[in-house]
This record gives C-alpha cells, structure tokens and sequence, in this order.
C-alpha cells in the first residue's frame, strides 16, 4: 500500500470509526425506539427519498475518497462504501424490499442488538486504526 493510500485509509478510518461507534451505541442503548422509529421513516416515502440520495451521496463520496483492498482496515472501510451505496440505491429503487427487510430483521428480536455491537466493535477497531495505531506503510 502506497503512502497517500495509507493516509486514506487512516483519514477514513478517523471519520467511519466513529460514526460507527455512536450508531452502534445508540442502536443498543435506544433499541426500542429504534424499532418504530425506522419503520416509521421508512413509510414516509418523501423521507426515505431524501434520506436514500443523502446515503447514496455518502456511500460514493467515501468510495471515491477509498477504494483500496490492500490491507484489512482498508477492505472494511471500501466495503463499508459499497454496503452503502447498495443502501442507497436500495432507499430509491426499492423501498419496499427494504422495508419488509427492515421488518424481518427487527422481528428476530437479538438481530438489531447484534448488529449494534457488532457495529460498535467494528467502530472501536477503526477508531484505533484512524487515531492511535501506528502507520506501517
């Protein structure tokens, strides 16, 4: 990995990781909010537009910004990029299929809690990588 891709990687890293770490908390500490509050976005369809070409927006800028797959926190975060230009693209061309999905998923009671977490981890990990690991290029 380059030097300029590795300064990516740490940049992206020091933005992601911590968004993650804070969804992923709030996802645990306010599950059941969360279980009507998606929903609930989700069947406001001017809302779920805006909110599918905000996350499209995102999803291309951080795919633009990074796309390495050269070392394990540069494939998180690319993937990461592409799971969210999916998301968008998924919010403007089939909110339904998203919709029930959401549904499913919130009905298997530990699923949103697990990805919670598993979010969290996954934050704390860039968050080191991003702000306190040291740059081995």
């Amino acid at each position: 990995m380059t030097e300029s891709q590795t300064a990516t990687t740490h940049f992206c890293a020091r933005v992601v990781g911590p968004l993650l770490i804070i969804v992923g908390a709030i996802v645990l500490a306010r599950f059941n909010d969360m279980v009507l509050l998606i929903p609930g976005i989700l069947g406001n369809g001017p809302l779920t537009f805006i909110t599918g070409v905000f996350t499209l927006i995102c999803g291309l800028t951080l795919f633009a910004a990074h796309h390495h797959w050269t070392s394990p926190p540069a494939i998180a975060i690319t993937l990461l990029a592409v799971l969210t230009i999916i998301r968008g693209v998924t919010l403007l061309f089939a909110p339904s299929f998203l919709t029930g999905l959401v549904h499913t998923f919130l009905n298997l009671g530990p699923g949103a809690l697990i990805a919670g977490a598993v979010a969290l981890i996954i934050g704390a990990w860039l968050t080191f990588v991003g702000w306190f690991a040291k740059r081995a290029v």
